[in-house]
């Protein structure tokens, strides 16, 4: 198939882990056979009117996946949101029109499907050209502030017209397609398909029995991730004379409130802060932790379960959350987000049995589950559906 991958936002480099799945994703169908061409369109905001590029654009050949980033200003303000809605839209249209007529020039052919990520923003804004260009549209939620709240009426409208507009509508997890579907009042069939992740990049590591058992969380650093409550958990949970580490990977605005949360908490020896990090030291990351912890009270999906399962390390995530559509018994333990003593228990339980857990194993039921071929094997599935339709 010809595909065109239009994403909400889109890593920039290699070393780039923002959004990493939806290169990945585009990686693995390409891998597959198909011709993917990602399009990342940025509008920038009015107070831009006066650059001197009102329309930047950058294309390179990542692999197999020709991709193109555009950045355009947008000249009409947010006050004005219905004609800024049609702005954009026209934008998108006219720039998805310019390439299809560019690649039927060079032979390429016209794309087969849109395939847009994130329903409130390009997804609805590619709704039009869709319909234009006679294309199937399927789109694919990852948005958490659906499920948060934090989303405004406006946003939810938008993710109703899409749903209602677009030929396939796809969740990243079961509990956020029940949710969504609930709250809009959707009557047609959606899907729940997972995030990818690329397994390859991740190993299992054989550990030192005198090394301290290393928790790890690894997130971007918002209220919402509830670090400080694995801080306080291990402050609790864990005596002196336990033999337990805990490492904080990533960095963002809570930063300062949870290194003064450990001070405070005199944990300075068992706490350390990795900061932000890149693909590369990924895998060292996970692969030398014992346990991974995360509890955010909203999680649609969590790639960061996948790669810690990948390095062989068990997890505990949030009940009722996007880690109940991966974490299981023999796998870890999911836990309500505000009871300390459940995450405690999940902690200890991790700690005192990890022989229970064979890194092999979790890693082979990771790769079975949500590897390449079994998520582009359903993918693909949805493809043929919408297109023989």
């Amino acid at each position: 198939m010809n595909l065109y991958i239009v994403p909400a936002w889109y890593p920039q480099n290699t070393d780039d882990i923002t959004a990493s799945f939806f290169r990945e994703q585009a990686h693995a169908l390409a891998a597959r056979g198909h011709r993917v061409t990602v399009i990342h369109i940025e509008p920038v905001s009015v107070s831009r009117l006066f650059s001197k590029k009102w329309h930047e654009t950058r294309t390179w050949q990542d692999g197999a996946v020709r991709t193109m980033f555009h950045k355009v200003i947008v000249p009409v303000p947010g006050k004005f949101s219905a004609w800024q809605d049609s702005y954009i839209s026209n934008l998108f249209c006219k720039i998805l029109k310019k390439q299809i007529e560019s690649d039927k020039r060079e032979g390429l052919g016209a794309p087969d499907l849109l395939h847009a990520h994130v329903s409130h923003s390009c997804a609805y804004y590619c709704l039009k050209a869709a319909k234009t260009f006679s294309l199937p549209l399927v789109v694919t939620e990852h948005y958490s502030g659906l499920l948060l709240g934090t989303a405004s009426e406006k946003e939810y409208a938008r993710v109703k017209v899409t749903i209602e507009q677009s030929d396939a509508f796809i969740y990243v997890g079961e509990r956020f397609q029940h949710t969504l579907d609930e709250k809009l009042g959707i009557q047609k069939p959606t899907y729940v398909v997972p995030n990818l992740f690329d397994s390859e990049a991740f190993e299992v590591r054989k550990h030192e029995k005198d090394k301290p058992f290393t928790f790890l969380t690894a997130c971007h650093l918002t209220a919402n991730k509830r670090v400080d409550a694995v801080i306080r958990a291990l402050h609790n949970g864990f005596t002196a004379s336990d033999n337990v580490r805990l490492t904080v990977a990533g960095d963002g605005a809570e930063m300062p409130k949870l290194k003064a949360l450990v001070a405070e908490l005199s944990e300075e020896d068992r706490v350390s802060f990795f900061g932000r990090y890149a693909r590369e030291q990924a895998k060292d990351l996970f692969g030398g932790a014992d346990a991974f912890v995360l509890v955010s009270k909203v999680e649609t999906f969590g790639i960061v379960f996948l790669e810690a399962l990948a390095s062989g390390v068990p997890c505990v995530g949030t009940k009722g959350q996007g880690a109940d559509d991966i974490l299981n018994d023999s796998n870890g333990f999911t836990v309500r987000c505000e009871d300390e003593d459940e995450l405690i228990g999940a902690m200890r339980a991790l700690y005192e049995h990890r022989e229970k857990y064979d890194p092999v194993r979790l890693r082979q039921d990771c790769v079975d589950r949500f590897g390449e071929d079994a998520i582009c094997t359903q993918i693909e599935a949805i493809y043929k559906r919408v297109l023989k339709a």
